[in-house]
């Protein structure tokens, strides 16, 4: 039999090392996101969202907590970029991004994007390829607007910080036209109250939204595998429909 003594410190190393095994078994079940704080009804300053509802929902089918770090949209490309955090939300899997993060194969969801101009002021045009040369087209900083629009050479994009600055700048007519995503547009200009005085305009692209993971995160690729899988589970489920039905009925 062993001395008192040395039995005492056998155990203590054991729970030493049973407690260390727990911790990092916590750590690879938990993934940090930068999730943007201006794009309701997907994602809002209070961390909430349908996109936090479908990211969490996800990932817990796979047995992964998600810690959602709130912060602008172009902060968050920054922190996933330089591996600050584990991924960020809301992205499109286009030319630029695809360079410079790791995408799944299930897109979250897809949401379509249009001109918008005031009412008092409006451009009347077929189509975006007819918006006039010179046009002041307000966009957000960091956002993706499908590969078309770098062929809109004759278009002066304004960038800004957030949806406000962008309806007020077209409110005082300091721009012509924004480009908003409808559902996105719905909710910041009914929260305002000048869903009358602004109106859509022209189809700019119909946007297919991501999580995109960090190229510096070597589980990355594994991440992505865990997302979609647990969206085809909550797919399978009718939980995916479920979330969306606030919006996909409008």
């Amino acid at each position: 039999m062993l001395p008192s003594h040395l039995v005492k410190v056998i155990t203590a190393f054991l729970l030493l090392l049973t407690s260390l095994h727990v911790n990092a078994d916590n750590r690879n079940n938990t993934i940090h996101l930068a999730a943007e704080d201006n794009w309701a009804p997907f994602a809002d300053h209070d961390g909430k969202g349908l996109s936090h509802q479908l990211i969490n929902g996800a990932f817990s089918r796979v047995n992964i907590d998600v810690e959602s770090t709130v912060v602008s949209y172009a902060r968050g490309l920054v922190m996933a970029k330089k591996g600050l955090v584990d991924g960020v939300f809301n992205l499109h899997k286009e030319q630029g991004t695809e360079n410079q993060f790791i995408f799944g194969e299930e897109p979250l969801f897809s949401t379509q994007a249009s001109f918008y101009h005031n009412n008092a002021h409006p451009i009347m045009i077929a189509d975006k390829w007819a918006i006039p040369p010179g046009t002041r087209v307000g966009v957000i900083e960091g956002y993706e607007y499908g590969d078309e629009l770098a062929q809109l050479t004759q278009l002066k994009l304004i960038q800004v910080a957030n949806h406000h600055q962008l309806i007020n700048l077209l409110l005082l007519s300091r721009i012509d036209m924004v480009i908003m995503y409808d559902q996105v547009a719905k909710q910041y200009l009914n929260q305002m109250g000048v869903e009358q005085v602004i109106g859509k305009s022209v189809h700019n692209h119909t946007g297919i939204l991501y999580v995109a993971f960090s190229k510096e995160n070597p589980q990355a690729i594994h991440y992505a595998a865990m997302l979609d899988q647990g969206l085809r589970e909550l797919k399978k489920d009718g939980s995916y429909n479920r979330i969306l039905a606030s919006i996909t009925s409008d």
